[in-house]
This record gives C-alpha cells, sequence and structure tokens, in this order.
C-alpha cells in the first residue's frame, strides 16, 4: 500500500482539477528563449510559475482557485480551463438565452453567492471570475442574436482583480472587432443582476446548489483519477508522472515543432463569419499580431517558423545555393502574438505590429519573406541548418 506521507507529497505533483496544463504548446516550454508567461502576470491567485530544472509549466492545485483568467490570457490555449470548460460554457449560455429570451448574464462566484436564493440558475451563468470570460463565447452569442450581461461585485477591492483587468482588455478587443464588421456592441457591464434572472417563488429546488455539487464531483473525478494512478505506480514500482507531455517534442518532417491552432481561435472566426466581411480598416487587439521580417539582418536560420506554436510563419523552398528561392510565409490569420519569434530571433530581425488589416486577415492573405543563401562558411546559422537536416532524416527527437 502507498504510505500516508507519499500519498500527502503528491499534492505537489498533481495538476489543478480546474485547469490543465498542455505543456507541448507553451511558447516557454518550446523554447525557453521565449518570456511570455503571461499566465503568471495574470493569475489571482500566484499558482502558476515556470520550472527551469523541469522545463515545465507548473500549477499548484492548492493555490488555484478555478479562475480561468490564466487560460483566457494565454495566446495559445496551452492553459485550459475547466470551471467551466468551453463547451460547458457555451452550453450553459444558450441555456440562459432560451430561459430568458435572448439574454445570457454572466457573473462572478462572490456577486452570486451573496445573491444565494434569489436567482434561477438556469438564467445565470456561473464564473469564479469574469476574467474567464473571452472574445470568442463573447461573439457567438452575438452572432446567435443573444445579449450579454456581464455582472461583477467588488472587483476593485477583491484580492483577485487581476480578472477584472483581463476583462477589460477583452472588451476592447470585442469592441475593436465588431466596430470592424460594423456590429453593434450587444455587450454590457452590470452591478446587480437582471430582473429576468430572478427565481421563481414557487421554485421548490435550489438548482444553483445542484449546479456546485455537479461541478465539485467532476473535479473530484480528475483528482482521482491522478490518486489511483499514483498508487497504482507505488504498488508496481514504476514512476509516477501525472503530465501528459513528454520534455521533448518531435520535429515534423519540415524541421518545425507541431502546430496547433486553438479552437477558440476558430470558433471567433466562424461568428465574425456571420457578420460578412469586415471593412478595410486596421485594428489593433491582443489577439492578431502581423510579424515583420528585416530580411537585410535576417541569418536565414528559420528558427521563427520552427518554434512557431500556431504555424503562422511557415518555410518555404530550401537554401540550395546563390539562385535557390527560399523563406519564411507569414499567415496573420493564424498569428497569436505569442512573440515567440520576436524572442527568438538570434539576429534580432523581428519585429511584432500591433496592427493587422481586418480584411487582410479574414481572407487569409500572406506575406512571403524571402531570404538569402546561408554563407558556406560553418557559421552559426549554417550550424543550425544542418542540425534541422540530421533531425528530419532521422527519428531523432528536438530536445530542449
Amino acid at each position: 500500500m502507498p504510505s500516508i506521507a507519499n500519498m500527502l507529497g503528491l499534492i505537489e505533483h498533481v495538476d489543478s482539477p480546474y485547469i490543465t496544463v498542455h505543456q507541448d504548446r507553451c511558447a516557454l516550454v518550446r523554447n525557453r528563449h521565449a518570456d511570455c508567461l503571461r499566465c503568471a502576470g495574470v493569475c489571482t491567485s500566484g499558482c502558476i510559475r515556470y520550472d527551469e530544472q523541469a522545463e515545465q509549466l507548473i500549477v499548484s492545485p492548492e493555490l488555484c482557485i478555478g479562475c480561468g483568467t490564466c487560460a483566457t490570457v494565454c495566446p495559445t490555449c496551452c492553459l485550459e480551463a475547466h470551471h467551466p470548460n468551453d463547451t460547458e460554457m457555451i452550453e450553459r449560455c444558450r441555456t440562459a438565452a432560451q430561459a430568458t429570451g435572448g439574454t445570457v448574464t454572466i457573473a462572478c462566484s462572490s456577486f452570486l453567492t451573496q445573491a444565494a436564493g434569489l436567482y434561477d440558475a438556469d438564467k445565470v451563468v456561473r464564473v469564479e471570475c469574469l476574467g474567464r470570460v473571452e472574445e470568442s463565447v463573447l461573439t457567438l452569442l452575438q452572432a446567435e442574436g443573444a445579449k450579454t450581461v456581464l455582472v461583477h461585485g467588488m472587483c476593485a477591492e477583491c484580492e483577485h482583480a487581476c480578472g477584472w483587468a483581463m476583462l477589460q482588455n477583452v472588451l476592447d478587443t470585442e469592441k475593436a472587432l465588431l466596430a470592424a464588421w460594423g456590429q453593434p456592441m450587444n455587450v454590457r457591464v452590470a452591478g446587480k443582476l437582471p430582473q429576468a434572472t430572478r427565481r421563481a417563488e414557487n421554485e421548490s429546488f435550489d438548482k444553483a446548489k445542484r449546479q456546485a455539487f455537479e461541478e465539485s464531483g467532476k473535479d473530484a473525478t480528475r483528482v482521482g483519477g491522478a490518486l489511483a494512478s499514483f498508487a497504482a505506480c507505488e504498488v508496481t514500482g514504476e514512476q509516477f508522472s501525472p503530465q501528459k507531455t513528454k520534455s521533448y517534442v518531435k520535429v515534423m518532417a519540415d524541421g518545425t515543432l507541431p502546430h496547433f491552432l486553438p479552437d477558440r481561435r476558430e470558433r471567433l472566426l466562424d461568428a465574425l463569419a456571420t457578420f460578412g466581411d469586415p471593412d478595410d480598416v486596421m485594428i489593433d487587439t491582443r489577439l492578431w499580431g502581423h510579424v515583420i521580417i528585416d530580411t537585410e539582418k535576417c541569418q536565414s536560420c528559420r528558427m521563427c517558423a520552427v518554434f512557431c506554436p500556431t504555424g503562422a510563419l511557415r518555410k518555404f523552398g530550401e537554401d540550395e545555393g546563390p539562385d535557390s528561392e527560399f523563406g519564411v510565409e507569414h499567415y496573420p490569420g493564424d498569428c497569436v502574438k505569442c512573440r515567440s519569434c520576436e524572442k527568438i530571433c538570434p539576429a534580432g530581425a523581428i519585429t511584432i505590429s500591433e496592427e493587422v488589416f481586418a480584411r487582410e486577415m479574414f481572407a487569409g492573405a500572406t506575406d512571403a519573406y524571402f531570404m538569402k543563401p546561408v554563407p558556406v562558411k560553418r557559421g552559426q546559422a549554417h550550424t543550425i541548418w544542418k542540425l534541422q537536416q540530421t533531425l528530419c532524416n532521422t527519428d531523432q527527437v528536438y530536445e530542449r
């Protein structure tokens, strides 16, 4: 049987039941020269850190409150919220819209705790913090004809005020997007619940408590699974590892690390598509960036494409001599503005423009940056290039 001391120590290794960490998507895990860590910057409880020795992003379960603010700010969706998850949140929003005739009310946990017994749980979407709300959900609700009310408590005085600041950033982005598509913004922030969410006098069962019990059950299941795996490893003598990814990532055929485009990005673009084409304007948001490469400074190593998490930067051609055409193609629509390329570039040849053309981004326009052949001398760029060729032609893996 596993020892009590070991079981108690497991809390240091089990992921938070509220957040799943997809290590292979994290910009910093993929390359230690990146310096993202936006998640730690907005974490409302200080539960997130990067372990340099293990080269992993760590979420301390004993500190995590499940607000989901980190998942909102993460550009690559390496952090996946479960309190609720995106699918559950969308379904609850749709249920609320149907129950109220088109109004979706999302409220923070502290406010709803004070309003216990006064509202119908089917008409209000409960989140731990409004920092959990992000643009793809708001845009989807607007595309479906709903009006959204975000109800908050005393956010300025709340110890988790980072979530409130994150919400303001999200609302600024949502306003800019809807303006580019010529849409009014059917989202408002309120300090009290709308009348339509009030609980009927004859309602005999507290649905809010039932929802809380259901969520607690799902969280317990996630922790229970980890505990069971740990106990089994104690019996068999195998090493327990709760991480879902290894500390290395297999290089793809083109010499780049695997790409992942967040579902939220696709959901947002699909919702915007229902409004037609955007105006021919530039938008400045937290979600998109335009990569600009100074080909005069560029060393042609194409490390930017190697480590780009979404494939917004992709290689074309190969360096095969003075007359060869090769370089990097940039897809602004897939760029999540993680700034990995900017930080990783050894020559400082990359800058990120905060503004993108809405119409070009939405239409999938690309930029091609042609690069100079690598000098014959065994310089840094040539060494990196040869390393890529070796990795691509063998079954090896790239280790950071």
